[in-house]
């Protein structure tokens, strides 16, 4: 028994799309970590530098429309 071309199609465009969210997953994880270091790296900075001496003015500027 042969499946149709139509269900051969499907299953490749389903197979495809689970592949493409495995990787925005792994994506997900690295930015999430990434952001983990940056806040950690943060506070790292305000601890020995002083409270005062690191504000959100020297944090970087980012374009509006990341917001």
């Amino acid at each position: 028994m042969s499946l149709d071309p139509a269900s051969l199609r499907i299953d490749q465009r389903l197979l495809y799309f689970m592949d493409q969210l495995e990787i925005l997953e792994e994506k997900r994880q690295k930015l999430n970590a990434l952001i983990e270091e940056g806040w950690f790296n943060i506070s790292k900075a305000r601890y020995s530098m002083g409270n005062k001496q690191v504000s959100a003015l020297q944090y970087a500027k980012f374009p509006r429309y990341w917001a």
